[in-house]
């Protein structure tokens, strides 16, 4: 059995990884989908997709360095479900709420609230299942 230590840092590599592939291939299939949908008058001389792939990748990136504040839950002072709860997933929630908002400043249609689903919610999926095998892995046995 590996140490909780090193458990954290996989799940939270392994979490990187995997939402920032599943977050670009659904990104990719978003805009071939809605690429025909679109009327122009004139054709684009350079294609924006490379920076919606670049603030997807930073995003997750960012979620992921906001993920540490799981370490917290090694210590003895944070050995509550409530507190074990609020480090794995308290900063990054926030952070997702005030970014949602500061992005979507202007305006919140479905395109945003999409694009923001289809960069997030791979990351929280799987940072709850590995929330959930830290959990049952690592639980005190009564």
């Amino acid at each position: 059995m590996m140490s909780k230590k090193k458990f954290i840092l996989l799940s939270i590599l392994k979490t990187w990884f995997i939402s920032t592939v599943v977050s670009i291939a659904l990104l990719i299939l978003y805009m071939y989908v809605t690429k025909g949908t679109e009327v122009r008058e004139r054709p684009r001389n350079c294609d924006m997709s490379g920076l919606a792939f670049g603030l997807a990748i930073f995003w997750i990136l960012f979620l992921s360095i906001l993920s540490f504040s799981s370490l917290f839950s090694l210590l003895k002072s944070f050995q509550s479900t409530i507190k074990k709860s609020i480090c794995w997933f308290l900063l990054p929630v926030f952070s997702l709420i005030y970014y949602f908002f500061l992005f979507a400043g202007v305006e919140v249609n479905s395109s945003v609230i999409l694009l923001l689903c289809i960069i997030n919610l791979p990351w929280f999926v799987l940072w709850i299942y590995y929330s959930y095998r830290f959990n049952t892995l690592y639980s005190p046995l009564l």
